[in-house]
């Protein structure tokens, strides 16, 4: 009894598996989870954090040790001993010196770091972005080659009948031999056909494939759902202002603009001298036998007030804030024109709509029962289905379209909408 137990539920554990399929946002929580790409650029991220707690620490103090005599003359004078019984006539001079930086230098370097931060983790959106748009771009072009690798299916289905028909016809020469050979190369051009789109649809299964790191996923596992036609009723009102918020590249461009004007900051701040503070230590070569001083050093700003660099720094502000604003207008050009091709894509698709697809394909039926009773020519049949297959296959291909033209215009405006 037990081992039935255990083949029904290793049956049904089976079936489940077989069952298992993926929806384009799995598909994506799958890129976010495993892909090798995202977990490399991690990698620079915490390389970042590591370099702002870097440029937070203070400079390390000098420690300098000097006037050590390792023999002694005639003028030496007896001090008391170091230590034990060595020292009655060893000079020595300890100098301890600390950088003090002026002007905030440290803490613009530390906000720099920040901005340079900030750059690696607009990186690692934009690749995640990047890859999301690849994997939506790889499942609307397998969707669309599944599509018309079903709609070659009936058709080659349909030739193989009407192959066999012919050919039996032919042979008792009831039918021009031509007549054959004519529905023979239809057949040959379609599965031509249907086996470049086997190799295609293969090309962006591996793709998928390789973006979520799953190498188990099968044809069947890609779920085929139904494409509505209202996206352009998800199209927020205030999508421009979300461009701004949101665009990657305006947002990088925004940081190289403050990335300038802090370095900036830091070549104006490099006109102010550092401060040396020091702190001396001296043993029998002074007046005192043990002298203890302090001091206090730092450039004179009289050859060298940083003016280059400040120069540079500017113009390169300056050149950061023109790019923005070059940015900004290509970026209100290419979200006009997506805007405008979903909608055109989702008119014309919806006018594709008024004849279902169900009453195209009765109308095959039609025609073959015209071309049985010698109602139309074997010429006019194949042209018909000619047409009917150009037909379908534009249907898909402006619904892929579609469909990345509205995934453009979420990764252009870096929403889910």
């Amino acid at each position: 009894m037990k081992i039935y137990w255990f083949i029904g539920v290793l049956l049904l554990t089976v079936g489940q598996s077989r069952a298992q399929t993926y929806t384009l946002q799995e598909l994506k929580d799958m890129l976010l989870q495993h892909n090798g790409q995202l977990i490399a650029q991690k990698y620079q991220i915490a390389a970042s954090d590591a370099l702002i707690v870097q440029e937070k620490l203070w400079s390390n103090p000098t420690l300098s040790i000097s006037e050590v005599n390792l023999w002694k003359n005639g003028t030496s004078e007896t001090l008391p001993y170091l230590f034990g019984k060595y020292g009655q006539q060893q000079q020595v001079a300890v100098e301890l010196e600390q950088l003090i930086e002026t002007a905030g230098k440290r803490q613009k370097r530390v906000h720099l770091q920040s901005l340079e931060k900030k750059d690696a983790l607009l990186e690692y959106e934009e690749l995640l972005r990047q890859l999301q748009f690849e994997l939506d771009e790889a499942y609307w072009n397998y969707r669309g080659v599944s599509r018309k690798e079903a709609l070659l299916d009936t058709i080659v289905n349909l030739y193989q009948n009407l192959e066999q028909q012919y050919k039996r016809q032919s042979d008792l020469n009831n039918i021009p031999k031509s007549d054959y050979l004519r529905i023979q190369s239809a057949l040959m051009n379609f599965e031509k056909d249907r086996v470049e789109l086997y190799a295609d649809k293969n090309n962006w299964l591996t793709k998928i494939k390789i973006l979520t790191q799953q190498e188990a996923i099968e044809n069947l596992q890609i779920e085929q759902a139904d494409v509505r036609l209202d996206l352009t009723q998800k199209i927020p009102l205030n999508i421009e202002d979300q461009l701004w918020d949101q665009n990657i590249g305006y947002q990088k461009q925004i940081n190289e603009r403050d990335k300038a004007q802090q370095q900036l900051r830091i070549e104006k701040a490099e006109k102010t001298p550092n401060l040396t503070f020091q702190l001396n230590y001296d043993r029998g070569g002074n007046i005192m036998r043990d002298f203890v001083g302090v001091g206090l050093s730092m450039d004179l700003p009289i050859w060298n007030r940083n003016k280059g660099n400040i120069k540079a720094a500017e113009s390169r502000t300056k050149h950061a804030e023109s790019e923005q604003q070059v940015l900004l207008h290509q970026l209100k050009g290419q979200l006009k024109d997506l805007k405008y091709q979903v909608q055109l894509y989702e008119a014309t698709l919806l006018k594709s709509q008024q004849i279902a697809s169900e009453e195209r394909k009765a109308m095959i039926a039609n025609y073959q029962k015209h071309l049985q009773k010698k109602q139309i020519t074997l010429l006019e049949f194949i042209d018909f289905i000619e047409a009917y297959q150009e037909t379908e296959t534009g249907i898909v291909d402006m619904t892929l379209s579609y469909q990345l033209a509205f995934a453009q215009l979420q990764y252009l405006t870096g929403q889910k909408f």
